[in-house]
């Protein structure tokens, strides 16, 4: 029988328990609606005990708060960030789980002028953004969004409460995700990316069309 993704053994012994983690609002996209529906099928068709949570308050901080402590209660291995707004391939658990990281993500572009990715090797030089290009091997990040991040549930056992928190440095704020971040990394975390993965994450967002649209995002 040919292997497929659906008989493979590549998986096996791999952790059981996988909590999917969705902040959101009043409604998400349907292409997102889509691409869960999909990942879920796929992850549970190859013995993944998969549980998926949502929060649609209005206080990110307390959503992500919130949806940790759901994972922690079915005792989840880990936790796979998605933010409503992402499409990403059936397999996209399956493949970050694979690497056997502590913290595994997944790279895509800003929705706002500059064009660029969420990823920086860099916190403090927002020039030092990582291209949209795959590489044969994983590369390390100091900060990176988390529309779609696998994480271990164990690393949150190692820091106190609260775990996202906005900070106000060199006159600007500074995201929860990249703090949290950085409190890992303090503590010895590496956060790493799937650049190959990568390329198949897209991020939702809505253009105005009018009379100077030529097919690109130029105005």
């Amino acid at each position: 029988m040919k292997k497929t993704i659906f008989n493979s053994s590549l998986w096996e012994g791999k952790p059981t328990k996988l909590s999917i983690l969705v902040p959101t609002r009043d409604m998400v996209h349907s292409h997102f609606s889509y691409c869960l529906a999909q990942l879920m099928k796929t992850t549970q068709m190859n013995g993944i005990d998969t549980y998926l949570f949502y929060n649609s308050s209005t206080i990110l901080l307390n959503q992500r708060e919130t949806l940790i402590e759901k994972a922690k209660e079915v005792k989840s291995d880990y936790v796979l960030w998605l933010d409503s707004d992402m499409m990403f391939p059936d397999t996209t658990a399956l493949r970050l789980l694979s690497h056997n990281k502590d913290i595994v993500s997944c790279n895509y572009m800003k929705r706002s002028k500059p064009m660029n990715t969420v990823a920086y090797t860099d916190v403090n030089d927002w020039d030092s953004w990582v291209p949209l290009r795959p590489q044969d091997d994983l590369v390390e990040v100091e900060g990176i969004g988390m529309g779609c991040m696998l994480m271990k549930t164990s690393v949150f056992s190692k820091l106190e409460k609260p775990y996202f928190e906005f900070v106000y440095k060199d006159n600007s704020w500074h995201g929860e995700d990249f703090e949290l971040q950085r409190k890992l990394r303090e503590i010895g975390y590496k956060i790493y990316v799937d650049t190959v993965l990568s390329m198949d994450i897209k991020h939702i967002g809505l253009y105005g069309y009018g009379v100077n649209f030529n097919g690109s995002n130029n105005e």
